[in-house]
């Protein structure tokens, strides 16, 4: 199994941030001040909205819950009302980041239901031609629209995007020869769109474990406290969903001819 590297939750700026406002937090439930606790919240850690807009858009994407039938702000005002009510249940100020994750993660479990694997792209994940992989490419340029929907909800500018790059599936060879071609070949841009479009084509738990990772920085131990899950099992999914991105890359973008 391929070594998981733990020392990442390290660099989680805002959930470090998270934890110095905890206190305040406390202060603000006792006061019966939801409208400030909400806006605190929001402030110090905005990424757990763009995982419940995340995953509601794959959901969309795959068709597995109708355009429109769900807001992201439902979602989310469901959440800090959940937090307003039972922050108390937290009993270190550090666990507050992954403690928010894990009941963002229950509201969005009663209404979504996780698809099983798309066996045909599975299967065939070296075996696609150049032309099948555009078709793929066209299909979720378009049907990405529907997430892009759920997205605009946030009117912050500055709100984060996820930016997925080879860094965080290579781990182990990083300066490997063709990945460094890819970089130099294709360029960031379309490495991210590739792996959102075959992210967007696993099972839902391999998608938010492998956001969980990377995107937010958490440890398998913390995915394992969010998920409900042994910390075994998150190693598993994260090691199978770093070899489907590395196989669907080396199916497309064969060493000896990069270029697409």
């Amino acid at each position: 199994m391929e070594n998981i590297d733990d020392t990442q939750s390290s660099h989680r700026g805002l959930h470090g941030f998270a934890a110095l406002y905890f206190k305040e937090l406390i202060r603000l439930k006792e006061d019966e001040d939801r409208e400030a606790f909400n806006k605190l919240v929001q402030t110090i850690l905005p990424d757990v909205e763009g995982y419940i807009a995340n995953r509601l858009g794959t959901s969309v994407r795959n068709g597995h819950i109708p355009t429109g039938r769900y807001k992201v702000e439902e979602f989310v005002n469901a959440l800090y009302l959940l937090a307003f009510e039972r922050i108390s249940e937290i009993e270190d100020e550090k666990d507050l980041p992954f403690w928010l994750f894990q009941k963002a993660d229950e509201l969005l479990q009663e209404t979504i239901v996780e698809e099983e694997y798309n066996t045909r792209f599975l299967d065939n994940i070296e075996k696609f031609s150049k032309i099948e992989w555009i078709i793929m490419q066209e299909d979720y340029s378009v049907d990405s629209e529907g997430e892009r929907t759920l997205l605009e909800e946030f009117d912050d500018p500055s709100y984060p995007k996820y930016d997925y790059q080879l860094a965080d599936v290579f781990i182990e060879d990083p300066e490997d020869k063709w990945i460094e071609k890819l970089n130099e070949e294709l360029g960031g841009g379309k490495m991210h769109e590739h792996i959102d479009m075959v992210l967007h084509r696993l099972p839902a738990p391999m998608k938010s474990i492998y956001d969980l990772a990377v995107n937010q920085r958490f440890s398998v131990q913390e995915i394992s406290k969010i998920k409900g899950i042994p910390v075994e099992e998150v190693e598993s999914y994260l090691v199978r969903t770093r070899k489907h991105i590395r196989t669907s890359l080396k199916g497309r973008y064969p060493s000896k001819n990069v270029q697409s």
